[in-house]
């Protein structure tokens, strides 16, 4: 009998300058043990990249073959936000003076020298953000996902012709008054935002 389940990818990111914590690798082991390896019919496979643009390739390419998943889940870092934020595009650039955990950058102020200006994400943001904002964190739809590795990560899934999205997550909070969401808030944002996407893949 041929096997019907559909697989979700779910990938964090290791630490890099300036997120020397990555709260999105820490997820990544935290979330099977509140997913388990099946949600309503649906597998999840979950993993953490390497944060270097070398690893688009010889990685993360890598990966999705390799899972050949029917949807990928990319998390990662932003220290620059406050809220979660669910990305709807990524862009057709790459940052140069901003170097990866290798300490090297990207070679190429394009992602694509020949590919258009941007790509929309090919799952529902709207819905996926409303779920993981039913976990009590503020969440928002976001049209920015920057131009360092998660912007590429994000490029790369949706080319892959793989139905993908990318979730930005603020940096864990320093202090007790910090604003920010902490790591069990984060976590309760991304199950309700999985246990939506796998419900609407059945």
């Amino acid at each position: 009998m041929m096997n019907t389940q559909k697989t979700i990818l779910v990938t964090g990111f290791t630490p890099f300058p300036g997120a020397p914590v990555n709260p999105t690798q820490l997820l990544m082991k935290r979330l099977p043990k509140r997913l388990g390896v099946h949600q309503h019919g649906v597998a999840y496979h979950f993993d953490v990249l390497p944060t270097t643009w070398e690893a688009r390739s010889s990685v993360t390419d890598a990966l999705r073959r390799e899972v050949q998943p029917d949807a990928i889940v990319h998390f990662g870092v932003d220290g620059t936000r406050k809220d979660i934020n669910v990305e709807n595009r990524a862009v057709n650039k790459a940052i140069q003076v901003r170097f990866d955990s290798a300490g090297k950058g990207p070679g190429n102020p394009e992602l694509d020298p020949k590919g258009e200006r941007a790509r929309t994400a090919t799952l529902p943001a709207g819905h996926l953000a409303t779920a993981a904002r039913q976990s009590g964190a503020s969440t928002k739809v976001s049209q920015n996902a920057g131009t360092y590795l998660c912007n590429a990560t994000l490029w790369d899934s949706i080319g892959s012709g793989i139905p993908s999205i990318f979730v930005h997550v603020p940096p864990l909070p320093r202090t007790r008054w910090d604003p920010r969401p902490s790591l069990a808030l984060v976590e309760n944002a991304a199950v309700s935002l999985l246990q939506e996407l796998a419900r609407r893949m059945r």
